[in-house]
């Protein structure tokens, strides 16, 4: 009996994604993704939580303009 293992990588969505913003890498990290300020993220995450896909939606009329 022959069986086939394939390697599955696991599929994160966003939503799943929580920014720390108590960790100052991370934080720089997402700071740099989104082009706004450590502060600005801070304030995103104080306003609609720590979910990547929030934060995204929240920050993205900053990038509309």
């Amino acid at each position: 009996m022959e069986f086939s293992m394939q390697r599955q990588n696991p599929t994160f969505d966003t939503d799943s994604i929580r920014i720390n913003i108590k960790d100052i890498t991370e934080l720089k990290h997402w700071a740099k993704k989104f082009g706004v300020s450590r502060n600005e993220i801070k304030s995103a995450v104080g306003a609609v939580g720590d979910s990547l896909t929030a934060v995204k939606q929240y920050l993205s009329p900053v990038h509309e303009a």
